[in-house]
């Protein structure tokens, strides 16, 4: 049976989702320098969206890295590991919803913008991004704490 840990003890966070969080970055980047209004907008977007992809990167990712062995009922008592990270994110998901809410709004003013500049690349990406969003506070938030509350239940000894 595979452990759940790599090498030194961590989590291997899903790489789907670091690979998402990886491109958004590069197109953040190059949105700023797009210059005017999309650059303005794309600044914000970015002061707003890089530390809280630091912060998911840390503290939600490595819990998600549990569904595949939790799936097929591979439970074993490390995984309580990260549960101070269920608790932590579950203190602060008010914040969290708080936070969404100013990132979706910088967002929105970046789809603006490029409806604005004509700039259909930027336009689609700032979508790509509402729908990041929408798949964090609908999908992986709630994920987070099943998840939580499934280990809870079934605590492995």
């Amino acid at each position: 049976m595979s452990s759940i840990l790599s090498w030194n003890g961590k989590l291997h966070s899903p790489d789907a989702l670091l690979r998402g969080h990886d491109e958004a970055r590069a197109e953040l980047v190059r949105a700023t320098m797009e210059g005017g209004r999309i650059a303005k907008a794309a600044k914000r977007v970015a002061q707003l969206c890089l530390p809280h992809f630091e912060q998911e990167e840390k503290s939600v990712f490595p819990v998600l890295a549990l569904l595949p062995y939790l799936e097929r009922g591979d439970l074993q008592p490390e995984m309580m590991d990260v549960m101070p990270l269920i608790f932590d994110f579950r203190s602060k998901h008010d914040a969290l919803d708080d936070h969404h809410q100013l990132i979706v709004a910088a967002i929105e003013e970046l789809l603006q913008a490029a409806h604005k500049e004509k700039n259909r690349e930027i336009a689609e990406f700032a979508y790509n991004m509402m729908v990041h969003e929408r798949i964090e506070d609908e999908v992986i938030y709630p994920t987070i704490v099943l998840i939580g509350k499934y280990l809870q239940e079934k605590r492995p000894n």
